[in-house]
């Protein structure tokens, strides 16, 4: 049983490293952890409800992790040639590209249930 708890350290270890990582190195991630964090600072006090909540925080995750996501496929198009290359821009704007949409859904999301707590 030990082996397990010591492979799972292991693996979490790793996620950890890359999620501080991420938010050092990459100034795309650090800025969307800044506005997640201002998000649900902003929301503390607006009486959101549970259901809120849960989809103010997933909509944060989602654009987070899509950052993360984003930043792996460039770094690993960037590893595999440092030459410009017509689909390697391809890859690279198709990874931002979702980064956009998730970041838009999450926007008109925010607007909706904090704008509707604010204005109405």
């Amino acid at each position: 049983m030990r082996w397990l708890k010591d492979k799972l350290m292991h693996k979490f270890g790793y996620a950890f490293f890359g999620i501080i990582h991420g938010i050092r190195h990459d100034s795309s991630i650090a800025l969307q952890c800044i506005l997640g964090c201002v998000t649900i600072f902003v929301c503390l006090f607006l009486h959101l409800t549970v259901i809120e909540w849960c989809i103010i925080l997933i909509m944060i995750f989602l654009v987070i992790s899509f950052e993360f996501i984003n930043s792996a496929i460039e770094s690993t198009v960037d590893y595999i040639s440092l030459q410009q290359h017509p689909m390697a821009k391809k890859i690279k704007d198709l990874a931002a590209g979702a980064v956009l949409l998730i970041s838009i859904c999450a926007l008109c999301v925010a607007v909706l249930i904090i704008g509707g707590k604010i204005f109405w």
